[in-house]
């Protein structure tokens, strides 16, 4: 025998020696012979003596992540993808660190930290192995506390294709009650830290949620523009589901924007049961399963039963899906404590199928480790080699039923004030983004705090409500710490922006008043004090800035030295003891992206407080281009004038009785009301009037726990709506009946089933109102921003200012809810009532609706009023500056850019690039719909005062890749489009284009 065919020899007793060591620990035998033991030493010593490397298999001596890594299918087969996955809630029974360290286990027995250190563990002990990780919160958390040795044996499970990032945002964010610029931002944050960490590797190519409770389209559409390759998720509508099912449409083609067209377009596959494993097969330590005993003489031997139960699940699940492709999820909620148990488990199944060979249609199961990518890859090989046409979808996917009396509809609107809180605080986090920008900040930690806070509220059990009560008030805790870490540090921004040397700033004393908007601030209480009101917003805006107060004698001095003409009210939030009197308002003319300070000094004459209105016009607010009338008799509006449109509209607020004790109750996910809205007051409401110069408004008063202001202001460039004000609450439970808070507006609309809303503040949805069992909560959807109707030439729209649910129950009518409280759990696992309490009493609630009207060809008015309402500018209070030190010390204006972008466009995003000198991220977004809005180019060489930018390198809508360097796959007749990118300072903005780039900057001040 020559040399050459000696190594051959040698390497294949090596190999057969291997796969018999394999095979021995498959079969979960703990000894091997002396033997077999002396005889694997042997063939090493022989191997060495060929020169043969007799190493054990090692697929990380090379970067084999991605598509590279998956397992081969089988032609002619039933490729059968296990993926194991574990689902692990940013908060819900437990809060978020109750959940990463196991703490709290009455509550449930859960620990991530856990999960994950057992799935690395048992990934090395099985190169075929294969997991994914999802919540990028998590896996930063665990990532920190390791030590050096096992973040290389992470990096090297990660470079061969076994540790897999699916999903990959901070958290799995909700889709009804999320912004879509809060999603935007907590996946740039996630996406960051993984690039980081992992490079390329590190980058997820599909999104997995699972978990949502239904599903918009404007998710597609974000995972489309951040080069993902596919979307998966198992919720849907029962009946949508059964036919799906019954079609073979589990799959499809799905266009998230019908502006974008193809560039939205995402492969989405629609889960044939649930995330959890299929029944009977959860192995893990909180599961009741039975393991798979392969030992033929054990009495609890139930191998070939088990793998024939198995075919069973995927034969019923393969029929259901075109390709022969077929993904099963291995896991569930926080799943994989004992990753070595579920994996032996999981080892055994899969070699199972080759023991007792099964087969689908004739042809064989493969059965393999594999991942959501490595799946869609399979099937869009599948599709474009057989030429099988997938449907397209367009549609989204709400409202969510799990049956016929079971609309996950109350989530929408569930706890109103965190779902405030949140919204603001990703305001709070561009103006934070912003001003770090100018002051050139580039540490690591800047941001950090505001960003896990927004990141962990889009999950989807905090922003949705649907959490305990105990979890929601550690949300609130995490916003609250956050703004002070955000607002310690603008202050220091603002400081040096303002000071007129910039080598020796003034230091500011800024703060924030969190509560203003239950009039408490205990800055403004004082004798003098200043506001710097910063605008966020890429167009110069007049800003009625309200500001609680309990004096009367005021001067407010602006930047030219002149004073401002202010207007006081009563505050309808005023409590004796607890908050302030009065609510003062002055308009503020900001400039983009900028900021001015007003001072505030005692007056020696009150006179800015407006008496009470008792003449016979008490009832007409306005003036003549927008203007309302009320009834004489209810006090309940009756009629507006705006943009010189006339309608008669009726506007009250109103409650449905929660349905309880029925089996189907409302409760934290489900909104099920128990007959009609009632009126909380049948005969209207008590009114006072206020008129002035800054705007007329009327106080109305329903009840003891509902009151309302309805404003108009004076200033053109502000009477481009009308404005409600409401407080609401504590919802009385005398009678012991849940309730379900609404404000209605009835028009003399004919609109018939047809109305809009958005789709997480993007485009307009078209909603028709259907007969379903449930006939209104079955028609809620989710606004986060807007809901309309159209009787095809006017418009009627309500813009809000936190997500809430809505419906047109009627022709001619729009409703939102504002406010909820139920006395029975609906049983979907939250396991607690939905009554929020404060001070030892139900919640107060205090929020803005904004009514507008345009004709059907200038819906751009509303999207340029939902602009306004989501950058809203911000206020910061000073009770230390003195007005000799304004123009002194400080100036009272800053300016961040040189000129205002158009009115449809604006900076989405300006953030510094940790640790990166003169690099910024800038997100540009043109927001006006293909059907009213137009191609915009903007040239961002000096488009910003304090830096000249030097060059752009576009990047994917998240900005973790070059866009150039994020090809996507194709798909039969969906091809997605490619764009060039160039280096030019000319961005052109398609309707309804998002562009994300890293600029290098030049600072010239």
């Amino acid at each position: 025998m020559d040399f050459i065919s000696r190594i051959t020899v040698g390497k294949f007793v090596i190999y057969f020696m291997i796969m018999r060591m394999r095979f021995a620990y498959l079969e979960h035998t703990s000894t091997m012979s002396l033997q077999t033991i002396f005889l694997c030493l042997l063939i090493t010593l022989c191997a060495f003596q060929l020169n043969i490397e007799a190493k054990p298999l090692d697929t990380t001596s090379a970067t084999q992540c991605g598509y590279q890594s998956c397992n081969r299918v089988q032609e002619g087969a039933l490729n059968v993808h296990v993926v194991s996955h574990s689902h692990d809630d940013v908060g819900w029974l437990k809060t978020v660190e109750q959940y990463y360290d196991g703490s709290n286990r009455e509550a449930q027995y859960a620990n991530v930290s856990e999960i994950i250190s057992s799935v690395i563990d048992a990934l090395q002990a099985n190169p075929e192995r294969r997991f994914i990780q999802v919540e990028s919160f998590f896996f930063h958390r665990w990532w920190t506390q390791q030590n050096e040795e096992t973040k290389q044996i992470v990096h090297k499970l990660v470079e061969n294709g076994q540790f897999e990032f699916t999903g990959g945002a901070w958290s799995m964010n909700d889709e009804a009650a999320a912004d879509f610029h809060s999603i935007i931002d907590q996946f740039t944050f996630g996406l960051k830290f993984l690039n980081d960490t992992f490079g390329t590797c590190g980058q997820p190519k599909i999104g997995w949620q699972i978990d949502p409770f239904g599903h918009s389209s404007e998710m597609a559409s974000i995972f489309a523009q951040m080069g993902y390759d596919g979307l998966f998720f198992p919720r849907i509508d029962y009946r949508d589901k059964n036919n799906r099912l019954n079609d073979q449409k589990l799959e499809m083609i799905w266009q998230g924007s019908q502006s974008l067209a193809d560039e939205s377009n995402i492969f989405t596959s629609i889960m044939f049961n649930h995330y959890n494993a299929p029944e009977g097969f959860c192995f893990d330590v909180t599961c009741h399963d039975d393991d798979i005993i392969t030992e033929e003489g054990q009495a609890d031997y139930n191998y070939e039963t088990k793998v024939k139960k198995y075919a069973k699940v995927i034969t019923d699940a393969a029929t259901h899906y075109k390709t022969n492709h077929l993904l099963v999820p291995m896991g569930g909620d926080f799943n994989y404590m004992d990753a070595t148990k579920y994996f032996g488990n999981l080892d055994a199944l899969i070699k199972g199928f080759t023991v007792f060979p099964q087969t689908f249609n004739k042809k064989p199961i493969n059965i393999f480790y594999s991942t959501p990518s490595c799946y869609v890859k399979a099937v869009n090989e599948a599709i474009n080699a057989e030429n099988i046409e997938l449907p397209k979808e367009e549609k989204d996917f709400f409202p969510y039923a799990t049956d016929s009396q079971t609309f996950w509809t109350g989530y929408f609107s569930s706890r109103p004030t965190s779902k405030r809180f949140a919204k603001e605080a990703l305001n709070f986090l561009q103006v934070h983004k912003q001003l770090a920008t100018f002051t050139q900040a580039t540490n690591e930690s800047e941001l950090f705090m505001m960003q896990n806070a927004v990141g962990i509220m889009q999950h989807h059990d905090a922003i949705t409500g649907t959490e305990q009560q105990h979890v929601a008030n550690d949300y609130a805790r995490i916003l609250h710490e956050a703004f002070l870490d955000s607002g310690s540090k603008i202050n220091e921004h603002i400081s040096k922006l303002l000071s007129k040397d910039a080598s020796k700033p003034v230091q500011l004393n800024l703060n924030q008043c969190l509560l203003k908007n239950v009039t408490i601030c205990s800055e403004t209480s004082h004798t003098q004090f200043a506001v710097v009101l910063y605008n966020p917003a890429s167009t110069p805006i007049k800003y009625p800035a309200k500001i609680p107060v309990d004096t009367l004698d005021l001067i407010i001095t602006a930047a030219n030295g002149e004073n401002v003409k202010y207007q006081v009210v009563p505050s309808i939030a005023y409590v004796e003891g607890v908050s302030m009197k009065y609510e003062l308002t002055f308009i503020a003319d900001l400039p983009p992206m900028g900021m001015k300070v007003y001072h505030f000094k005692p007056a020696d004459v009150v006179t800015f407080l407006l008496d009470v209105d008792q003449s016979e016009d008490r009832f007409k607010l306005g003036g003549e281009r927008t203007s309302a009338i009320l009834d004489q008799s209810t006090g309940l509006l009756e009629s507006v004038r705006i943009n010189n449109i006339s309608a008669k509209i009726k506007q009250e607020l109103m409650y449905y009785n929660s349905m309880q004790n029925s089996g189907r109750n409302s409760g934290a996910y489900v909104f099920r009301n128990d007959g009609d809205a009632v009126a909380i007051n049948q005969d209207g409401a008590e009114v006072t009037t206020y008129k002035g110069d800054i705007f007329d408004e009327v106080h109305q008063v329903y009840s003891d726990w509902a009151k309302q202001v309805i404003r108009i202001y004076k200033d053109p460039e502000l009477a481009d709506h009308v404005e409600f004000d409401w407080l609401v609450g504590p919802i009385p439970i005398d009678n012991k009946q849940g309730k379900e808070v609404i404000t209605r507006f009835t028009s003399d609309f004919e609109t018939g089933a047809d109305f809009y809303t958005d789709a997480n503040g993007r485009d307009l949805m078209h909603r028709v109102r259907e007969e379903k069992s449930e006939k209104i909560s079955g028609n809620y959807f989710p606004v986060t921003s807007e809901i309309a109707i159209s009787n095809g030439q006017e418009r009627m729209a309500v813009l809000n200012d936190r997500p809430q649910g809505g419906s047109s129950v009627q022709s001619g009518q729009i409703e939102l809810m504002i406010h909820r409280l139920t006395l029975r759990d609906d049983y979907w696992g939250v396991g607690e009532i939905l009554n929020e309490t404060e001070n030892g009493v139900g919640l107060k609630v205090r929020g803005s609706h904004f009514l507008t009207l345009t004709h059907d060809e200038d819906q751009n008015v509303e999207r340029y009023l939902a602009n306004k309402i989501a950058f809203a500018p911000w206020m910061f209070f000073d009770k230390h500056i003195k007005l000799s030190a304004i123009n002194s010390d400080i100036t009272s204006e800053f300016i961040g850019l040189n000129e205002p972008l158009p009115e449809s466009t604006r900076v989405l995003t300006l953030e510094p690039v940790a640790e990166e000198e003169n690099t910024v991220l800038l997100r540009l977004e043109n927001f006006l719909p293909s059907d009213i809005g137009e191609t915009q180019t903007v040239n961002v060489k000096n488009l910003f005062v304090h830096f000249e930018i030097l060059s752009l390198e576009e990047m994917n809508l998240a900005g973790n890749a070059r866009k150039q360097d994020s090809p996507r796959l194709n798909w039969y007749n969906y091809a997605s489009p490619s764009e060039s990118t160039d280096n030019s300072l000319d961005v052109t903005l398609k309707p309804m284009q998002i562009k994300t780039f890293i600029a290098r900057v030049k600072y010239v001040n």
